[in-house]
């Protein structure tokens, strides 16, 4: 089968590997549907991820169930699905005390032999381990591109503004306007902010899109001064949530200053380094702050919020393009020649 293969650092190639097969009595086979670029894959492919290349890369999908194990009782050959990018097995006790995405047993797609040697899901067909414990029925009525970001960029949005505690009448401002920061902002819609401020670098597109997915304030940190701003808009108060999607120092910290006393930063963004942080601030002003990993389990609610017609993300695709192409649209989603938001491939 075609798949993109990692095959050295800042190396990478189109090529015919061989097709994943059943190992376990609970593994399904997937035909992929639709898979789509992120930016996990480059950090992968630049070392930023450690990683001992010679796999294929991807995490993200939908997909057909084409083989199931004799074990496998909630999914047959047919079936649509979606999965996590960190299959989770239900019974270890990392899984019974609810840190699924801390499986013992688990791993994560398309990350190498250090993170469970998983198949990547940027190819034809994957194996994915666990089936019955975290595989998603994907409803008839939604297509694939409705619930192609619900597993990953979706769950971490939401992920973070649930930690964040975003409520109504709250002022809730986001630092990223990459693909999980516009996801932060329409998951903290969905809890009736009065203000979403989304901050942006200098991508202008994106800061627009922030908009139109329902942010109702947006501004460049090259620009202004994120945390002034915040500070001025609330007559002094901070908002009430700040929410990190950039993993960048800079928008940690400016975070930490943007929250009122008491205030909440839920930090989602991957940063790669290590980061400092004004402690004593945080201290002083009793700053609440979380982090980690987004919680997978929340992918069955985020059907719902999607057949509902409460969360529509089709607007992030930007390019739609074929498994022959994917070498191309890597190249385009790291140097972004032209708007991109996200890259769908169609295997």
């Amino acid at each position: 089968m075609k798949a993109l293969y990692f095959s050295g650092i800042h190396e990478y190639e189109l090529r015919d590997v061989e097709k994943p097969q059943l190992r376990n009595d609970t593994d399904v086979i997937i035909k992929i549907t639709l898979t789509t670029i992120c930016g996990s894959d480059l950090h992968l492919i630049h070392g930023i991820i450690p990683s001992t290349p010679g796999y294929v890369l991807g995490h993200e999908y939908v997909g057909v169930v084409e083989e199931a194990g004799k074990a496998v009782k909630n999914f047959k050959e047919g079936d649509r699905v979606i999965g996590p990018p960190a299959p989770f097995c239900g019974c270890c006790e990392n899984c019974i005390e609810g840190n699924i995405s801390h499986c013992l047993n688990g791993g994560i797609h398309g990350s190498g032999k250090e993170l469970g040697d998983l198949s990547g899901t940027h190819a034809e067909y994957i194996r994915v381990p666990f089936a019955d414990s975290c595989l998603v029925h994907v409803p008839d009525v939604l297509e694939d591109e409705q619930v192609i970001f619900i597993s990953d960029i979706l769950t971490t949005g939401y992920t973070a503004a649930v930690r964040g505690k975003v409520s109504p009448g709250d002022t809730a401002v986001i630092f990223g306007a990459g693909p999980v920061g516009l996801c932060s902002v329409v998951a903290a819609k969905l809890f009736n902010p009065y203000r979403i401020i989304a901050v942006g670098r200098k991508d202008k597109f994106r800061m627009e899109m922030a908009k139109k997915l329902g942010a109702t304030h947006v501004l460049s940190s090259e620009e202004e001064d994120a945390a002034g701003y915040v500070m001025n808009l609330t007559n002094g108060r901070g908002a009430d949530a700040a929410i990190d999607a950039s993993g960048s120092e800079i928008a940690i910290r400016q975070a930490v200053k943007s929250v009122k006393i008491n205030g909440n930063v839920s930090l989602v963004g991957i940063t790669g380094t290590d980061v400092s942080l004004p402690l004593s601030q945080v201290f002083m002003r009793n700053v609440n702050i979380s982090m980690g990993l987004a919680y997978v389990g929340y992918m069955k609610r985020l059907i719902s919020l999607v057949m509902s017609g409460q969360i529509d993300l089709r607007p992030l695709i930007t390019h739609r393009m074929d498994l022959e192409q994917i070498e191309e649209a890597v190249k385009l989603f790291e140097n972004r020649s032209e708007n991109v938001i996200k890259i769908i491939i169609k295997p």
